[in-house]
């Protein structure tokens, strides 16, 4: 049902949304959740001009400016827009974007794709004339042979590694993404071009290179939990042989000793809970490989959190694709909180994963990221507190985007109306 919803939403709603911000808006009433970790701030008034937070402060000791639009928020608790820092666009189409909105996404780090489709779809957004989120884009993988799977650069040698980093700059793109056929002798060459370069680099890990050798050669990020058992098993000179001599490669003293090193050299960490857990602990229907996975994907859960507790600076995304293989867009973000807390991060920590952290991580915390006069306007408004149940980042009522406002729940309920009505004639 759910899926119908987000159909008649994609269809009808979202094209309707005025692409220009409005006027001066405030909120009035809210409590602010401004994500730097400070405790949560009750009946504030946040007011929004040219897109941008022009004041915030407490009720009634702000200066609403003349002709301003009013929104009662009492009981509604504003924290900032999200992100999430792994997705692929082309794959999930345009239909993402209403998805991704509605669900409160409003920047994205796109790890593989199309690049002319996705600069078209994000010189439309910047232009209003589509809604959508921020995009940083990588463009094509950079991966060695895989016949007939898409949007790759194929490289073979370190000079070629070079030459593709060359070729992305000349792009202009935001990032380099790594995929895990790469050659490891290509790999090195080309983290120490990009390195060059000033070009970040994200890794999901090329077979023969160890999680620790990709971090020691400056990948701005590690990309999915299963890389740290990918590393064990297949770089060169592995010992580990089974899942848990892998998973044991990646817990206790010798998981502290890695991640420690992890944090030492500013690699940050993009574990996609979400994905490992929809798209390997759930497959087939053999209730005891079921239960083994889910055993597994425990252990990945105390990993973050060691992680986490050593210092690695972990940043929440879902890996959304194409529609069907079980990842949504916006949607899984969520969820992905939702895993990060159930590992032991708290409400908060969840939140800057998609908030704060982001910011920090891209460079623009200046301009994002947190709620203070003067930033951006990207903002969720929510109908319950994250802070007392993550899940509550689910409970949307309206998503603001660079001062546009998208009343989500005004919307639901009226598609609610309008599906109901049929059924009431009948």
């Amino acid at each position: 049902m759910e899926l119908v919803w987000n159909a008649v939403f994609l269809l009808t709603v979202l094209p309707a949304v005025a692409p220009a911000p409005p006027g001066s808006v405030v909120f009035r009433h809210v409590t602010v959740i401004d994500a730097t970790g400070a405790p949560a701030r009750h009946d504030m008034d946040v007011v929004l001009r040219g897109g941008r937070i022009a004041a915030l402060d407490s009720a009634g000791r702000t200066v609403i400016p003349s002709g301003a639009r009013s929104i009662d928020a009492a009981g509604k608790f504003l924290i900032p827009g999200l992100w999430d820092l792994h997705g692929h666009l082309t794959d999930a189409t345009d239909a993402a974007f209403p998805l991704l909105v509605m669900n409160g996404i409003t920047g994205v780090r796109d790890l593989g794709g199309e690049l002319a489709t996705i600069d078209r779809w994000r010189g439309e957004i910047a232009r209003g004339t589509r809604l959508g989120p921020r995009i940083l884009r990588a463009g094509p993988f950079v991966d060695g042979p895989k016949p007939g799977v898409a949007h790759r650069l194929t490289v073979t040698s370190p000079d070629g590694a070079r030459r593709a980093v060359d070729s992305l700059k000349t792009l202009g793109v935001d990032l380099i993404k790594v995929h895990n056929a790469l050659p490891r002798d290509a790999f090195f060459a080309l983290l120490d071009e990009a390195r060059r370069q000033r070009l970040p680099v994200a890794v999901h890990l090329p077979h023969g290179v160890s999680s620790a050798e990709a971090s020691d050669s400056g990948a701005a990020s590690l990309e999915h939990i299963e890389t740290l058992v990918e590393s064990a098993l297949y770089r060169t000179g592995a010992t580990a042989k089974t899942m848990e001599q892998a998973l044991t490669e990646s817990s206790g003293a010798a998981g502290d000793s890695l991640f420690a090193r992890f944090a030492r050299n500013g690699t940050w960490y993009v574990p996609t809970l979400v994905a490992y857990y929809r798209g390997f602990t759930l497959w087939g229907d053999r209730p005891a490989a079921v239960a083994a996975r889910r055993a597994v994907f425990q252990r990945f859960l105390g990993i973050t959190l060691a992680m986490h507790h050593a210092g690695v600076r972990i940043l929440a995304g879902s890996d959304f694709t194409e529609f069907g293989v079980g990842i949504l867009a916006g949607i899984d973000l969520h969820q992905e909180l939702a895993f990060l807390v159930e590992a032991g991060l708290t409400p908060m920590e969840a939140i800057q994963a998609a908030t704060l952290k982001p910011a920090e991580f891209l460079g623009v915390q200046d301009s994002l990221g947190t709620i203070a006069p003067g930033k951006i306007a990207d903002m969720v408004l929510l109908d319950g507190d994250p802070l007392d149940n993550i899940n509550n980042t689910r409970l949307i009522d309206t998503v603001v985007i660079g001062g546009r406002l998208v009343p989500v729940a005004s919307m639901r309920a009226r598609i609610a109306a309008a599906n109901a009505e049929p059924r009431a004639k009948r």
